[in-house]
């Protein structure tokens, strides 16, 4: 990667637009919790409830989405190098999707705390 080619932010911008719409068309799990973040979205939108706890709440609602970001692309690099099984791909997999579950554990424990000052 001597020569590396160096793009523009406009170039990057594209690739990464690229990446999420591949992601999204191929990765059932990925468009699940993108609908999900949109109706959390909607509802923390419409709570009665001050600036800084929808900001928490949503900003909190991201954590999943990088998760599985992060998860797919392991997951394709596993696949680029081998489709037989291997102890050491299943384990970075495996690694990934706990990522994926601790994004999940972080972002539920994120909403139970933001709740419990609202109700307290």
């Amino acid at each position: 990667m001597l020569n590396k080619q160096k793009f523009g932010l406009i170039r990057n911008t594209s690739f990464a637009i690229q990446g999420l719409t591949e992601v999204f068309r191929n990765e059932s799990s990925f468009k699940t919790e993108v609908y999900i973040f949109i109706v959390c979205q909607l509802v923390f939108f419409l709570l009665p409830v001050p600036m800084l706890a929808k900001a928490i709440l949503s900003t909190s609602s991201f954590l999943p989405l990088f998760a599985e970001l992060a998860n797919s692309a392991i997951e394709r690099n596993v696949d680029l190098v081998t489709m037989e099984f291997d102890e050491k791909a299943k384990a970075a997999k495996d690694a990934g999707s706990a990522m994926v579950f601790a994004s999940f554990i972080i972002t539920g424990v994120i909403w139970f705390w933001t709740a419990y000052f609202l109700i307290f």
